[in-house]
């Protein structure tokens, strides 16, 4: 297609209009080779033409992308390709002087007429002289142009809208009048006689719009002649775009955007009509498309017969839209997100019934308006008649849009578009094309979304979020909406009966086989009341692999080989008799073994639809990604698929049941999910849950050879028998809101299924679990600070009850992209064979490490926490704390807004994704997210926000806010330690290496010369230093190339303008902070950066600090060390000698011992046991020798302090930060530990 525009020059009249101006747009952006566009501009108001291409096209919002797109050059390219010339269609020749006459007759190769009044009531004479005359001047003109190789008529669909209850073809019906006959008499008509003339000719046409089209038609057929290649292009109701340029781009108010806005104001509660009727809406971008390329078609095509195209959604073909979607979808958005100057409360609905809508009408409009002018007249207060008056005239309005639009609500066209197969094969429809012209791409329930959007951002211009324009678009093959998981589709069913029953209708039809409605009882019911199988309420069937009955599982998981070695290992090691070792065995598995039986899975679905609906909002489910997950179980018995394996994050006890919960929902067979054995004691739960797919097993058992090698073989068993599998690779939920490392046993064992060539593939498919408000975050903070976690018991969850009085906002499931492990290791071998170096782990020892599968696995399971990582999502709340935790002392609510907001670009600027804000104003979104946190926030004066920490009792809520802000930080952690290393260079020298064993004085803070600048190399030197001591809390393998990412982060801050290299010709490079600049200067960047950073750089500084105490020689176990720590950093917090009180979070301190441990400073040992030799002594911490020395710990103590802050009042130096002595002056507790 862009072949066919390159080098064309285009003449386009009507081109401020909607339709011609996405058009320009879209020739621009997409066929950039264009020579040149033409537009005809009427002068207004003693504005140029060439000033109202400035101001209504160029300048439009609808160029932001273009402009985006070419920062450097985009009004030098627009003003080369777009001229404008003044004219007038209504006039003979357009209008044109005879310069620009002769100028456009030269050149033109293509024409396209758009002019036209689009008003549906517009009186007869002014259609006519607009939409007949205009369009025969159009066309002569266009006969004058010798060059020209095709002429665009833009009509409308419903020029044949008298027609009804036919399917209307692309074609030219005749008319039972002669147009031209009909335009002579309007000419000479009287005013009395045009009254006359518009009944007689409307006949059956919906308004004078469609009436006038369809004269034009003739007329331009009958004139054009077999010479002209002549394109009639018909849309139907043109709305907002689906996803060009931008998603609900529109900047009129006209059609259905009309209606939208008088109910979003509450002007209009009714309409006449059948919901249930086609709404023909077509997006713009693809009426556009439509015409471009039915244009491409007639010039390859050449003179001959005129080409008709539809361009419309009706046709069975073009996936449909109902009237109740959009009512129903923009109901939903207008209650949620009313304008600001709304008149009324949103209401709204459409009635079948004439009859009833008339009695509707005068109940709710003429007589309250009568009633009040008539009391208002009788008071004589001038400001109740003005009011009266007022409420006359917008039912007066809101009437004459229901006249206007019931035709199109109260009848139903289908309008066929055979032309579409010519067109799609000019240019191959996909979804990434970007000449798409198929409503199979549209989304219908997304679509109306973003029109509401573009409606409130472009024609009622509030600030609202825009639209993503990536995941606003998404579409795949499934019916089922994500939406639907939570709220029934009403459009399945033809009487009321399912309706009533909706989550028992939901909960049985799910997960069905086509033909349910003809077997059961219920079904039976449900197929005689006039259920519809298939329709949009259910996504199609996958089928499920064969289940082995319990007999068969225990024979093939206890006689397996590597069982009865183990069973027999067992007896001969313990001395026990074969048969009791295999009832033991037999024990464990039964203690294990999942036994799914779908009556109960329906029971689990059911009541799991009840709870969630009473917790949250929303779902967002990325169905993109579950639909490459039914592709392949709908493939898994194929060799080059495999089994597939569910790998989600774990955040909440709810991600054990979601993934169930939405497989079932979207008609997947449910996985199979490895539990722990703490869900055992839940009693009648635990058998729903076995029964739904759960199978339980201990979290440790590396010393119990037997329960290892059932656990191995019956998960092996599994993955063989091609089921669904499900695991957590991170072991246990993260109580800090970051991702943790990766376990490697399940993962091990799995990844051996293959090796052993038990089956041909696995395909490992990363899921992302995003919460806008975790359940148990008050749980997490209290216990990161030493409480004992509430053990799982069905007491427990009796009392978990009163949750669901309480809202938790909405939940997002991302989808990676399926990691296929065979491919996995072939480019992995072909790494290797090529020089590749094997990698390492990152803080974790297991047994599945050792060797080359062990690495191998360790680099799967990165490869597979790296994919959930860069699917991961965020929502305001995250934003909010993130910026409460800069401001502890309280931020105004205007203020709160405006950070939340410039941090959510921040975030998108990075590739992140923020969930719950697309169509919602800023203020609203905060609002929100303070509704969600009333534990953690205080509101106690008048739009002034603070965290909720008032008392000392209160601090933990710092743990509870920075678990919410933990989740951004992978987007900023690479640069929050350049900036951290930066503040903390621009003050003092950069330290010396860790190894060194220089005098303390080499690394004295001491006053940097460079006036506000630091060394370019000792910044970035500080930088490597904390991203290596974070390694445990970012997790990355050690392979990781941690240089290049830093000096990617560098130059990210370089290219905002935060930060600047001023170099010099023989010297050392400097960076310094810029005042101001394009990401807003160093601020506020850089203080965000650094105190996203600042509280694990002081837990990692308070952990050195404590093994003071350690010397000499003095040993500790882990958890009594670790609980020191923890003691020490709270007393430092009070004592003001640390700023953060998050730095005491246990799981912060513990991953400080792990670093302190692979940097060679502590070690951990276990001794022989005095009595019994054979067997190791509990495990401790020493300090090693190195450190043992006075010099050296307070050395690594000291580099560390330098990167800290300072706490408020403290001196400005980090020298006592590290010397022992020092700070036992200042802490005289330190010296008791």
């Amino acid at each position: 297609m862009e072949e066919v525009y390159t080098g064309k020059q285009l003449f386009i009249t009507g081109a401020t209009g909607f339709l011609a101006k996405a058009l320009v747009e879209k020739l621009l952006r997409s066929a950039p080779y264009v020579e040149r566009i033409i537009v005809l501009i009427r002068p207004r108001r003693g504005v140029e033409p060439a000033e109202r291409l400035r101001r209504e096209i160029i300048d439009s919002q609808i160029f932001d992308r273009l402009r985006a797109e070419r920062p450097h050059d985009f009004l030098e390219y627009v003003s080369a390709k777009l001229l404008a010339v003044a004219g007038d269609v209504t006039l003979p020749g357009l209008g044109l002087s005879a310069a620009d006459a002769r100028l456009v007759q030269q050149h033109a190769q293509i024409m396209v007429h758009s002019a036209a009044t689009v008003q549906f009531n517009e009186p007869l004479e002014v259609a006519v002289e607009m939409n007949c005359v205009g369009a025969l001047h159009a066309l002569r003109f266009a006969q004058s142009c010798p060059r020209l190789l095709c002429y665009v008529h833009v009509s409308t669909a419903y020029v044949n809208s008298n027609q009804r209850n036919v399917t209307l073809r692309e074609q030219l019906y005749p008319l039972d009048f002669d147009p031209e006959a009909a335009l002579a008499a309007v000419a000479r008509a009287t005013p009395a006689e045009l009254e006359r003339l518009t009944v007689n000719l409307m006949g059956t046409y919906p308004n004078t719009y469609a009436l006038t089209k369809s004269m034009a038609e003739h007329l331009v057929v009958k004139h054009a002649g077999d010479a002209l290649p002549l394109v009639l292009h018909r849309p139907t109701i043109i709305g907002a775009s689906w996803k060009e340029p931008v998603p609900g781009w529109i900047d009129q108010i006209a059609g259905v955007g009309a209606i939208f806005v008088a109910a979003a104001m509450g002007v209009l509660t009714i309409l006449p009509g059948n919901p249930r009727n086609i709404a023909d809406v077509v997006p713009v971008d693809m009426a556009v498309n439509n015409l471009l390329l039915a244009a491409g078609l007639q010039v390859r095509a050449g003179a001959g017969p005129p080409l008709i195209v539809h361009c419309g959604t009706s046709d069975p073909r073009q996936n449909p839209l109902r009237w109740r979607v959009p009512w129903g979808v923009a109901l939903a958005y207008f209650r949620q997100n009313p304008p600001a100057r709304a008149l009324f409360p949103v209401q709204f609905s459409m009635v079948q019934s004439p009859q009833l809508f008339q009695t509707r009408w005068f109940l709710s409009y003429a007589l309250p308006s009568s009633v009040y002018s008539t009391a208002a007249n009788a008071l004589g207060d001038p400001r109740h008649v003005k009011q009266a008056a007022r409420l006359w005239t917008l039912t007066w309005r809101a009437r004459s849009l229901v006249e206007l639009f019931k035709p199109f609500t109260e009848n139903e066209w289908v309008f066929a578009t055979d032309s579409m197969r010519a067109l799609e094969a000019l240019e191959p429809a996909t979804p990434a094309s970007p000449w798409w012209a198929n409503a199979r791409e549209v989304v219908w329930e997304r679509y109306v979304f973003n029109f509401c959007v573009g409606l409130k951002r472009y024609v009622l211009k509030e600030p609202v979020v825009g639209v993503d324009s990536q995941r606003g678009v998404a579409h795949t093959a499934l019916a089922l909406s994500t939406g639907r998981m939570l709220a029934w589709d009403p459009d399945h069913h033809a009487i009321s009966f399912p309706g009533l029953l909706s989550d028992v209708s939901w909960a049985y039809t799910s997960s069905r086989k086509p033909g349910y409605t003809k077997a059961g009882l219920l079904g039976r019911v449900m197929g005689l009341t006039g259920w519809r199988e298939g329709m949009n309420h259910e996504a199609s069937h996958v089928p499920r692999r064969h289940v082995e009955s319990v007999g068969g599982v225990r024979n093939s998981v206890l006689e397996a080989p590597s069982v009865r070695a183990a069973i027999l290992a067992h007896a001969e090691d313990k001395g026990l008799a074969i048969d009791d070792v295999e009832a033991e065995a037999l024990a464990i598995l039964e203690r294990m073994v999942t036994r799914i039986d779908y009556r109960s899975v329906r029971k689990f679905g059911w009541l799991l639809r009840k709870v969630l609906r009473a917790m949250y909002d929303q779902i967002d489910v990325d169905e993109a990604g579950l639909a490459r997950i039914r592709e392949l179980l709908s493939t898994s018995g194929s060799s080059s698929s495999g089994s597939v394996v569910l790998v989600p994050t774990h955040r909440s006890y709810v991600d054990f049941l979601l993934l169930s919960y939405l497989f079932f929902g979207y008609n997947i067979p449910v996985p199979y999910i490895a539990a722990g054995e703490d869900f055992l004691h839940l009693g009648f739960a635990t058998k729903l849950l076995r029964e739904s797919g759960a199978y339980f097993i201990r979290r440790s058992f590396a010393h119990d050879a037997l329960y290892a090698a059932i656990f191995r073989e019956y998960t092996q068993y599994l993955v063989a028998m091609g089921h669904t599998l499900e695991f957590f690779i991170e072991g246990s939920r993260s109580r800090s809101g970051k991702q943790l490392h990766p376990k490697f046993g399940l993962l091990g064992t799995v990844t051996d299924c293959f090796l052993s060539g038990r089956v041909d593939n696995v395909q490992f498919v990363p899921v992302t679990i995003d919460y806008e408000k975790p359940l148990e975050v008050m749980l997490h903070q209290n216990e990161l600070l030493g409480e004992g976690k509430i053990k799982e018991s069905a007491g427990a969850l009796l009392k978990s009850v009163s949750v669901l009085r309480k809202k938790f906002g909405s939940i997002a499931v991302q989808f990676g992209e399926p990691i296929d492990l065979r491919a996995f290791v072939a480019a992995r071998q072909q790494l290797q064979a090529t020089g590749g170096a094997a990698t390492s782990n990152g803080g974790e020892s297991e047994s599945e490490s050792d060797g080359a599968a062990g690495a191998l696995v360790q680099d799967l399971a990165y490869a597979i926490t790296d994919a959930m990582v860069a699917n991961a999502t965020c929502t305001t709340s995250h934003l909010v704390a993130a910026v409460l935790l800069m401001y502890r002392h309280g931020i105004s609510r205007q203020d709160l807004v405006r950070q939340s907001d410039w941090l959510r670009e921040e975030v998108l600027r990075r590739g992140g994704r923020v969930m719950g804000t697309e169509g919602r104003l800023p203020a609203d979104c905060v609002a929100r997210a303070l509704e969600l946190m009333p534990e953690l926030v205080l509101t106690r004066r008048k739009g002034f926000v603070e965290p909720a920490i008032a008392s000392r009792e209160q601090y933990p809520n710092m743990i509870g806010l920075g678990y919410y802000r933990n989740k951004i930080l992978h987007w900023f952690n690479h640069e929050g330690v350049v900036a951290c290393a930066f503040y903390a260079l621009d003050a003092f020298t950069a330290p010396v290496p860790l190894e060194s064993g220089a005098a303390l004085e080499a690394v004295r803070s001491s006053s940097s010369s460079s006036g506000g600048s630091v060394d370019l190399g000792a910044m970035m030197d500080g930088a490597l230093f904390l991203h290596e001591m974070l390694r445990v809390e970012f997790v990355r393998q050690e392979s990781a190339p941690d240089a290049a990412q830093l000096a990617h982060a560098l130059q990210q801050l370089l290219d905002r303008q935060v930060l600047e290299v001023r170099g010099s010709g023989s010297g050392a490079s400097t960076v310094a902070a810029v005042a101001s600049g394009g990401g807003g200067g160093a601020q506020p960047l850089l203080p965000l950066l650094c105190n996203l950073v600042w509280p694990f750089i002081d837990s990692y500084w308070v952990a050195i600090t404590s093994l003071f105490a350690l010397r000499p020689g003095v040993r500790l176990a882990p958890e009594d060390l670790l609980k020191r720590i923890q003691w020490l950093a709270e007393t430092m917090y009070h004592e003001k000698l640390i700023s953060f009180y998050e730095s005491c979070s246990l799981e912060t301190l513990q991953n400080a011992v792990t670093t302190l441990e692979n940097w060679r400073v502590l070690e951990r040992f276990a001794e022989p046991n005095a009595r019994r030799p054979y067997k190791l002594g509990p495990v401790q911490l020493r300090l090693l020798p190195p450190y043992e020395q006075e010099n050296e710990l307070e050395l690594l103590a000291l580099r560390v302090a330098k990167f800290r802050k300072l706490p408020h009042g403290a001196a400005d130096t980090r020298d006592g930060f590290g010397r022992e002595r020092q700070l036992i002056a200042q802490l005289p507790t330190l010296a008791k530990m």
